[in-house]
């Protein structure tokens, strides 16, 4: 395994600055001025590699599960309204997702008759505190049903109720109560006929998501197929539908880890060995360029030609499982 002991070691001797008999690394300070510089030229250079010659494959495993409507099955309706109240209601509900573009002119949850979520509370700020705010694009709410506290005079209730009254035309759609909770509000999921993945939002080093890379295990994880239906919103989203449920593999290509001043020495680096050759020829012609700018732009040339090498990749073979549809194989 490759070390950050190993990449700068190998980094002073090609700028001289380390001879063969040497075992570790000098810490006068021409060499620490070296050391130093280190971290954001490994940086450069594995950026360089990761995003444009030999990527970094990482899986992120997403399960579709999708919890019924309480309202009804593949509710995914649109409600255009006009001067006019609309409300929908479920026993029990424990959660609700919706979309909301305009103003109404009221739009609470209730349960029983208490009020719990008021969803435009800047209502109650004067105007021109609202000029900024944006009505004319869908808001989404979401989260877990807070039930009031009742007194002894009050009769307790678990009817939820959504309530909307318009003046001015207000859009709803994908209205649904879920009868379990979340551990917050964030949580809850949208309901939608398409569940869109934003990868950038679920794992913190995506770069971008491997061509054809996504795989379908079923909610049991009996199967291994290559997923067919999905659809790819340029190349950071994914797009499932809601009624075909599933463990879903993803292949994506990760940015590198980020090296710094306080990296230990015998921090290992994810590295492959021929990304490991390449690393510390660029991370000498960054630093050693102010010494001698012939061997510099001699090492840089080596490694562009190294990394072309590597964007070629090889063409791996895939074995693929497939039903046809009269079910022969």
């Amino acid at each position: 395994m490759i070390t950050w002991k190993d990449i700068k070691y190998t980094t002073l001797q090609k700028m001289f600055s380390i001879t063969g008999s040497q075992t570790s690394i000098p810490n006068d300070s021409a060499t620490m001025e070296y050391v130093n510089a280190m971290p954001q030229a490994c940086n450069e250079a594995l950026q360089l590699l990761s995003t444009a010659g030999k990527f970094i494959i990482k899986e992120f495993q997403y399960i579709n599960n999708p919890i019924e409507n309480m309202l009804g099955k593949d509710l995914f309706k649109t409600y255009s309204v006009v001067n006019d109240t609309l409300s929908f209601d479920a026993e029990g509900a424990l959660s609700y997702y919706f979309q909301i573009i305009g103003q109404p002119i009221s739009c609470k949850l209730f349960v029983g008759d208490q009020e719990v979520k008021n969803f435009f509370p800047e209502y109650e700020l004067p105007e021109e505190d609202r000029e900024n705010i944006d009505y004319k694009t869908f808001r989404v709410m979401k989260g877990n049903v807070e039930y009031p506290t009742w007194t002894d005079e009050e009769e307790p209730s678990n009817v939820v109720r959504l309530e909307v009254v318009t003046r001015t035309p207000v859009t709803l759609m994908n209205v649904c109560f879920y009868d379990v909770p979340f551990n917050s509000d964030d949580e809850v999921p949208p309901y939608e006929r398409f569940i869109r993945i934003k990868m950038t939002d679920v794992v913190d080093d995506f770069y971008q998501l491997a061509p054809a890379e996504l795989y379908d295990l079923g909610l049991s994880g009996s199967q291994y197929i290559v997923a067919n239906r999905y659809f790819q919103e340029a190349d950071k989203t994914l797009v499932i539908e809601r009624s075909r449920p599933g463990i879903y593999v993803i292949h994506y290509r990760a940015y590198p880890q980020q090296i710094t001043l306080e990296t230990p020495d015998d921090y290992e680096m994810a590295l492959d060995p021929e990304v490991a050759a390449l690393v510390p020829i660029y991370m000498a012609s960054v630093i050693y360029m102010d010494d001698d700018i012939g061997v510099a732009t001699s090492y840089r040339n080596y490694f562009e030609v190294g990394r072309d090498s590597l964007s070629q990749g090889p063409v791996i073979p895939k074995r693929e499982k497939f039903v046809t549809s009269s079910g022969w194989a």
